[in-house]
């Protein structure tokens, strides 16, 4: 009943096209009949008013009718066409959207392998940072523990400049004191004389003025006494042969040792490096797997497998529809032909009639030319009884078809109602399961599965293939660097074994240190240094000698003053100037080792304990610091994988099988039949 409720339309269309295809044909031949028996026209008539008011009518209905001939055809031929310009690409796009189709599901096992090819990106990233790995280690070992390090050895440095400063100065320091109290010895009987003979010319009665230099004189004597000084033979006998070590080139082994771990890191992690590397071809070999175990190609192939079997099975109808369109086309373009040869025939008879009565004396008289146009109007009047039938019957027919498809077929399909009939069992024959042939699941259907094609969801969400293939499980990052974190993990290496002091370097200090150096009394130099050579200045005496020579009346006695003069002038140059450079050496000597000797001890027990330190604390430092750097650079490659590896499930999940080409199949497939075959028609 609702089938015949809604074709009740087209059933009256149908009524229509009948009675008029009856009922033409049959006029016609009443018409016929009627001409033949001479009542139906054909006749000359008395000429009276009417009758030209009659013809004029006629003349109007029949141009107004003409007229409307002309547009119609116009506008059927250019429909005709439209549907030929239509139907040709739309019946060749059937096969190419199923072809495309086919392909897009085609080409999901080679995008997911493509996804998978994309581990080359993070493979060849981690690889790079492979090759530099070795040397930033050893770098940031040397960079955190230099500081450590240098000091060590520019304090080991300085105490092997001070023993060797010490045991210089101590050299000095004995034979400088040794030769001062020789001198001293040397000096004392001659100033002893001088000291007597100017004493015994300035007491001389004979010497005028010359009581003011006495007292001087009386006071030449000896300054310091360097003979009291205390001895440092016992510290120099401890320090013979010191040093017995070339700590020069033991802190420059030392040093070369150390700026050379960068280098050592690179030799004793070459073979972990190229471990790891083999380990990432291994691990290419696994994420290889996620391609080889992906499911989706199992859901497809029967869909692709249908579609083959769909196209291949369209082609026979779309060649049977092509024809039927061509020789609907030729029907129709001929139907259409005929009615403007109709047109032509009523606008001619027209024309004929009207010139031939125009050109009358007796409008009841007869003309050949008004003849003609009769007969012209009669054949277009038996062409029209002869076709019109059947352009009515063709455009029914159209009208059936196209009407039908887009009532039933494109108004439910925009509205999506179709998809809910096709879901509905029973609706369709088995044969024609959409939901099987398309591999759906059996709780699923196909209207949801178009909404969510259409919404942008991938073939996974869509088929719910989660349900048969744990992706996440398979897309752990464990499973792909359980082995690459171990190897980096189990990986040690000795890189600070770094040999600062060695063990006569060490008894050098020692003994240094227990030397005596500090126990002797620089006091008493520093006092004795303080007295001069001499008591009282001989230049100064030698010049008060030289006023007085000139003060002389006695020319002996002058003599006698300018002689001693000159003598004590030459005492003073030769001899007493030597002790006063030998003096301001011991000074030197003396200055250095009364500042180094309080600190002495402290100081080379702080670098024996520094460099000892250092040297116990480096490879545990360098190991804390390479397991640093390990973690460190773990933790960045894992970014990579697990960076890598989100980005494969996300791919798979949504880009590389979406749903998408199905929702646009299925809407290029209405756009075909509805906008360009069943709109036209």
């Amino acid at each position: 009943s609702q089938v015949v409720q809604y074709e009740l339309g087209y059933v009256v269309c149908a009524a229509v096209a009948l009675l008029f295809t009856v009922a033409v044909p049959v006029a016609g031949m009443c018409f016929c009949y009627c001409r033949s028996r001479r009542r139906c026209g054909g006749r000359l008539r008395a000429h009276r008013r009417s009758l030209g008011c009659r013809r004029h009518c006629l003349l109007a209905c029949l141009s107004f009718t003409s007229l409307v001939i002309l547009i119609s055809v116009t506008c059927a031929l250019v429909t005709s066409q439209r549907v030929k310009g239509q139907m040709e690409p739309g019946l060749g796009a059937v096969p190419t959207t199923l072809r495309t189709l086919r392909q897009h599901l085609a080409n999901v096992p080679q995008g997911v392998q493509m996804v998978v090819d994309k581990f080359e990106v993070p493979r060849k990233q981690i690889i790079s940072d492979l090759a530099g790995l070795s040397r930033s280690v050893g770098l940031s070992i040397h960079a955190q523990l230099k500081a450590t390090t240098y000091a060590a050895l520019a304090e080991l440095q300085d105490r092997a400049g001070d023993l060797q400063t010490s045991v210089h100065h101590l050299q000095i320091l004995d034979g400088t004191a040794r030769a001062l109290a020789a001198a001293r010895a040397e000096l004392e009987p001659a100033l002893r004389e001088r000291r007597r003979r100017v004493v015994a010319l300035l007491d001389d009665p004979r010497c005028t003025s010359c009581a003011s230099a006495l007292g001087r004189a009386q006071s030449l004597e000896l300054g310091a006494d360097y003979g009291k000084v205390p001895s440092v033979e016992k510290v120099l006998k401890a320090l013979a042969g010191l040093p017995r070590s070339d700590f020069a080139e033991m802190i420059r082994q030392g040093n070369g040792t150390f700026n050379s771990i960068p280098e050592l890191a690179v030799e004793r992690m070459a073979q972990v490096i190229q471990d790891l590397r083999n380990e990432l071809s291994r691990t290419a070999e696994k994420v290889q797997s996620i391609a080889d175990g992906f499911p989706l190609p199992d859901y497809t192939r029967p869909v692709s497998e249908a579609l083959v079997k769909a196209e291949e099975r369209s082609r026979p109808y779309l060649r049977e529809v092509e024809r039927f369109e061509q020789y609907r086309w030729i029907a129709g373009t001929v139907l259409c032909s005929i009615i403007l040869l109709i047109l032509v025939c009523n606008v001619t008879g027209m024309a004929l009639g009207a010139y031939g009565l125009s050109k009358r004396e007796d409008p009841s008289d007869y003309e050949c030319r008004g003849e003609a146009g009769a007969k012209f109007l009669l054949v277009g009047v038996a062409l029209a009884f002869l076709f019109s039938w059947l352009l009515i019957l063709l455009v029914f027919a159209t009208f059936l078809v196209g009407g039908n498809i887009q009532t039933l077929v494109c108004r439910n399909w925009v509205n999506q109602e179709i998809y809910k009939f096709i879901d509905t069992p029973g609706n369709l024959p088995p044969s024609m399961n959409l939901t099987r042939q398309l591999n759906l699941r059996r709780d699923s259907n196909l209207s949801a599965t178009y909404r969510e094609c259409k919404s942008g969801a991938g073939l996974w969400e869509v088929l719910q293939l989660d349900r048969s293939y744990d992706l996440d499980e398979h897309l752990k990052t464990p499973k792909y660097t359980a082995e690459f974190q171990k190897r980096l993990g189990d990986f040690t290496a000795r890189l600070g074994d770094v040999r600062l002091l060695r063990s006569e370097g060490r008894q050098d200090l020692e003994t240094f240190a227990r030397s005596g150096l500090d126990e002797v009394d620089y006091g008493r130099f520093q006092e004795e240094m303080r007295n001069p050579v001499v008591q009282t200045s001989l230049p100064g005496l030698a010049r008060n000698l030289e006023g007085l020579q000139k003060m002389q009346r006695n020319s002996t006695v002058a003599g006698l003053l300018g002689a001693e003069a000159r003598a004590l002038w030459q005492m003073q140059n030769s001899t007493v100037q030597s002790q006063e450079a030998l003096v301001a050496k011991l000074g030197e000597s003396v200055q250095f080792l009364s500042r180094l000797a309080p600190h002495l001890k402290e100081r080379v027990k702080r670098t024996l304990a520094t460099t000892a330190s250092v040297e116990a604390r480096l490879p545990v430092q360098a190991q804390q610091i390479l397991r640093q750097e390990i973690g460190c650079f773990t933790r960045k490659e894992l970014r990579y994988f697990t960076q890598y590896l989100n980005w494969v499930g996300q791919m798979l999940r949504e880009d590389v099988a979406s749903c998408q080409p199905l929702a646009t199949a299925l809407d290029n497939g209405r756009v075909i039949l509805c906008d360009r075959i069943a709109d036209p028609w």
